[in-house]
């Protein structure tokens, strides 16, 4: 395997999937502390605020290390079935967050098979 050989279109399909799961997260964060005010009762509220903040948490998670995974996998092309398949289990979790607007679900799923059946020249 030469040096300059590296998985581009996985690189930037799993990069661009992890900002997107990244973006949902964080969106979720702000949606739950703007909805509050206007659920009636504090409990219900609380449980609502309670659920998105830990869906926020997760999105975030999950975001960076699809993006730090995609990163691995530019750098180290030689561990492509390592990253490929983190890339590709963690996106498909994100379903859990809408996957992040479901365009980083699909992009995350596409880059982290992309990965894994790619071949050096």
């Amino acid at each position: 395997m030469s040096k300059n050989e590296k998985p581009t279109a996985a690189f930037a399909l799993s990069l661009f999937a992890g900002i997107l799961i990244l973006i949902n997260g964080a969106i979720l964060g702000v949606v739950s502390s703007f909805i509050a005010p206007f659920i009636p009762g504090a409990s219900e509220a609380a449980l609502v605020t309670g659920i998105l903040t830990a869906l926020m948490g997760i999105g975030i998670i999950l975001g960076i290390i699809v993006i730090f995974s995609a990163v691995m996998l530019y750098r180290n092309p030689s561990q492509k079935t390592l990253w490929g398949i983190v890339i590709l289990v963690l996106s498909i979790i994100s379903i859990v967050i809408s996957g992040g607007f479901i365009l980083g679900l699909i992009l995350g799923i596409i880059g982290g098979i992309l990965a894994l059946r790619w071949k050096p020249k």
